[in-house]
């Protein structure tokens, strides 16, 4: 398995090469390009969220614990003294830490359906729906910031991919193929219905195709010196 840093590295230089070319054709503006970035650079990270110590979930989760209780409180218990909300800003974060980490750990085993294709596929939907009808970025936008974060995605799986190729000594680590796979064999369960969801987010999700025609016409014109 690439490490965190490789992972890092792989996935802002990979996202790069293909920013240069989008930005230079005016498909994308400077802001977009790093949001587009910082997608690609988040999908190269996710993969790893099903680790017990993955840095990424550790960030992810501690994260979350500050600010999801912050939100409930200044939502809904506005009227209680500010002494009484940090209280309880500070147990219920402290709380939510302990329980939702170690509920989704429960849920999740290392290179299992977290670290797959469509996993990937699944997110960058989520990412394209969020783009469009919540932030209100255009469908061109909305498609390529999804598409960042698979292109990320895809990536990661791919260095852990070659990690275990050991091509000094020709040899083959067990983990090979455990990566970069389109199933769980061992969820079978969990697999099919992240199929189902796929099927459902496609019909939900605004993806335009025209998008996908003219990034492969640039990078087609692309001339490497």
């Amino acid at each position: 398995m690439a490490s965190f840093e490789q992972h890092v590295n792989g996935a802002v230089i990979a996202s790069g090469v293909i920013i240069a070319p989008l930005h230079a054709a005016s498909l994308i503006d400077v802001e977009q390009s790093l949001i587009a970035l910082t997608l690609g650079l988040v999908g190269g990270i996710l993969p790893d969220l099903d680790s017990d110590n993955s840095t990424p979930i550790q960030i992810v989760f501690k994260i979350l614990s500050i600010f999801l209780p912050l939100l409930a409180i200044l939502t809904f218990t506005k009227e209680l003294p500010l002494v009484h909300l940090m209280g309880i800003w500070l147990v219920s974060g402290f709380i939510l830490h302990l329980t939702l980490f170690k509920f989704f750990l429960s849920l999740t085993t290392h290179r299992g359906i977290v670290h797959s294709i469509p996993m990937g596929i699944l997110l960058a939907q989520g990412t394209t729906y969020i783009f469009y009808y919540t932030l209100e970025y255009d469908i061109i936008f909305s498609t390529i910031a999804g598409g960042f974060l698979l292109f990320g995605f895809i990536i990661h799986l791919l260095l852990d991919e070659f990690v275990s190729l050991n091509l000094l000594g020709f040899n083959i680590k067990k983990s090979f193929g455990s990566a970069l796979k389109f199933y769980d064999r061992d969820n079978i369960f969990g697999t099919v219905f992240l199929y189902v969801f796929i099927a459902i987010a496609f019909y939900f999700t605004p993806i335009s195709l025209d998008v996908f025609v003219e990034i492969f016409k640039i990078m087609k014109n692309v001339r490497v010196v």
